[in-house]
């Protein structure tokens, strides 16, 4: 497969709906809508959207959880060339307040709301706050607190829709997503249509998909890892995206098993959820052939306790907002081994190498540094930030994603962690993700996360919260014999805490930030 410089994320479609027209696009537990027909209700949600003012280069946010409406606007968004800036539906109205001016968001389309917040009320609320707000849409089915409803909007006539999809170029920006940052606040990283459409295109490709392929869309869609494997993926290849109503397990596996689907890709924390119901045997998960898992570690165990629950080839992959998404990627053939203890290869079409974090020096295979990449899946840069994009994207194009790991001589590259998350003890440098692998090997281990907690001599020392399984000892003291076998004195853990569940971000990623604040008091620190 070769890139194509021509796509935009509208063309994508169109030749979809041109080539799989009578192919199922959309599918919930009540309707589904044909590739025609879908497209068709693009055209004219975009013609809506541009008889408000919405045009070329508009900022509109989107606070909408997913549904058939919002991969809708999604689409009609980019059709007409506005840049879609893709808001957590967790956000609280001080947060949405301070990522809707610092992002120049003009326009907000909000749907009804997210467990307890309502998205209307909200707007009510904050908008007083927001001077660059000029206008706010409603894209729901209930209250809309008085805002303009989408689909109330006449819609502009077909030629006007057409001269603006014409002026939409693959090196626009077509979305504005937020990094998962928790000790500053959020970056806003900039996407093109051409890396979004080709991005999705070859993580169809890495999964074998074809026409016949439904898509489970378990991952929120502010999430790039959602928006690259299931949304533009399943479009790429005329596959069918299915929506579930919430992404409560219950629901997930009753959806999986009714209407067969076949790709599911998942953070590792939702996996654990659906794995652990004492009800899960009873679901029919036979028709999930593969999907990625990513978005947070995974230790060679759980890996390859998800594929045998699931029953489905796992692809592991290493990605990142900056990225597009992907970046690395296993392939179907590889043994189970090589999946679950790597993070894959260079996807294909980009460079990869390691480099010393200092020097910018590229490393020898089988030496710890930094993960960098280049190629079509690099960002275009975080908005409004040049400082922060000159350090993350040097001079010759290299987008150093922070992320420490080494490539072995097959070229699969193995994780040691994130760069600001080492544990430096002492002057030496220990990778969580070591204590992890060494720890998950306890029977009695569910979960676990090592961090550096201070300490007075050593400046940190390694501290391991662990979520144990049924029948744990209540006594740390095997389990620290265990790691003393297994690893270097100064690895192994001072401290072990015990937790019923590790504070995590809405993308299911861990929280470390807060799980550090949790142990230090637990210790008193």
């Amino acid at each position: 497969m070769e890139l194509r410089d021509d796509l935009t994320i509208g063309k994508l479609l169109r030749e979809a709906a041109e080539k799989y027209a009578d192919r199922p696009a959309l599918k919930t537990r009540i309707n589904t809508l044909t590739y025609k027909e879908f497209d068709a209700s693009v055209d004219v949600k975009a013609r809506r959207l541009l008889s408000c003012g919405i045009k070329h280069g508009t900022h509109v946010g989107v606070l909408c959880e997913t549904s058939p409406r919002l991969i809708t606007l999604f689409y009609a968004l980019a059709r007409i060339g506005a840049v879609a800036v893709m808001f957590n539906t967790s956000l609280g109205e001080s947060e949405l307040t301070a990522l809707i001016n610092s992002s120049d968001t003009t326009v907000m389309i909000v749907g009804d709301g997210y467990k307890e917040i309502n998205f209307p009320r909200v707007l009510k609320s904050i908008s007083v706050n927001c001077p660059k707000l000029g206008l706010v849409l409603y894209e729901g089915r209930h209250d809309s607190a008085g805002f303009t409803v989408v689909d109330s909007l006449e819609p502009v006539g077909e030629a006007e829709l057409a001269k603006a999809e014409g002026k939409v170029l693959p090196s626009d920006t077509a979305q504005i997503l937020f990094t998962s940052g928790t000790t500053s606040s959020p970056k806003m990283v900039m996407t093109s249509h051409y890396s979004r459409a080709n991005c999705g295109r070859f993580q169809a490709k890495d999964l074998g998909a074809t026409a016949d392929d439904i898509f489970m869309g378990a991952l929120p869609m502010f999430h790039c890892f959602s928006i690259s494997v299931n949304i533009m993926a399943a479009c790429s290849v005329g596959g069918c995206l299915f929506l579930p109503v919430s992404r409560k397990t219950k629901v997930l596996l009753s959806d999986i098993s009714d209407f067969k689907c076949t790709m599911l890709s998942c953070v590792p924390a939702l996996f654990f959820a659906m794995m652990r119901r004492p009800d899960f045997k009873e679901w029919d998960m036979s028709s999930v052939r593969t999907g990625f898992i990513g978005g947070s570690g995974c230790s060679h165990t759980q890996f390859e306790e998800i594929e045998k629950s699931f029953g489905m080839t796992l692809l592991s992959s290493l990605g990142q907002t900056e990225a597009t998404g992907g970046l690395t990627t296993s392939d179907l053939t590889d043994p189970v081994e090589l999946r679950a203890s790597t993070v894959g290869h260079f996807m294909d079409e980009l460079e990869g190498k390691i480099v010393d974090p200092e020097t910018g020096k590229s490393l020898p295979n089988g030496t710890v540094g930094e993960i960098c990449v280049r190629g079509y899946v690099v960002m275009q840069g975080y908005y409004n930030n040049p400082e922060a994009t000159a350090k993350t994207i040097d001079k010759d194009g290299w987008l150093h994603t922070g992320d420490c790991g080494w490539l072995g001589d097959d070229g699969y590259l193995r994780l040691s962690g994130r760069i600001k998350d080492l544990i430096i003890r002492g002057g030496e440098n220990i990778s969580p993700a070591e204590i992890e692998e060494a720890a998950l090997e306890d029977e009695y281990i569910d979960r676990c996360r090592a961090i550096g907690v201070p300490d007075h001599f050593f400046g940190e020392e390694v501290c391991l919260c662990i979520i144990p399984k049924e029948g744990y000892p209540g006594s740390s003291t095997g389990l620290r014999e265990m790691l003393s076998r297994r690893l270097a004195a100064f690895k192994v853990p001072r401290y072990i805490l015990v937790f019923r569940s590790f504070p995590e971000k809405n993308t299911g990623k861990v929280d470390t930030i807060k799980l550090r604040e949790e142990a230090c008091r637990k210790l008193g620190l």
